[in-house]
């Protein structure tokens, strides 16, 4: 195993819950990245598609979009609290550095 795996591995547990399932996105449950889904082997057929089904298609890959769209504006938000919180310790931090700088200037 090659070192930059095992740090990226490492650098990933220390992600926050939020960035990590961005950076390592799941698929549904059943579907693996190398498997058609059955819209997909629908269209690869060597029948044409009616209109019917086409239709229908169209229905189920926006009811995707709607869902991945939805997960990923979860996401966001997720990201946009964590970030403010980690905006909130580092402001703590510089006013406790400030302190300990005008402490040190007063003595």
């Amino acid at each position: 195993e090659s070192p930059a795996s095992s740090s990226g591995d490492s650098l990933s547990s220390l992600l926050p819950k939020a960035l990590s399932a961005v950076l390592h996105h799941t698929l549904p449950p059943g579907q693996s990245r190398n498997q058609p889904t059955s819209e997909n082997s629908t269209t690869s057929s060597s029948q044409p598609l009616n209109l019917e089904q086409l239709q229908t298609e169209l229905t189920v890959l926006r009811g995707q979009f709607e869902q991945m769209k939805s997960q990923h504006n979860k996401e966001i938000k997720q990201l946009m609290n964590e970030l403010d919180e980690e905006k909130k310790i580092r402001l703590t931090l510089q006013v406790g550095c400030a302190r300990i700088h005008t402490n040190k200037c007063i003595v």
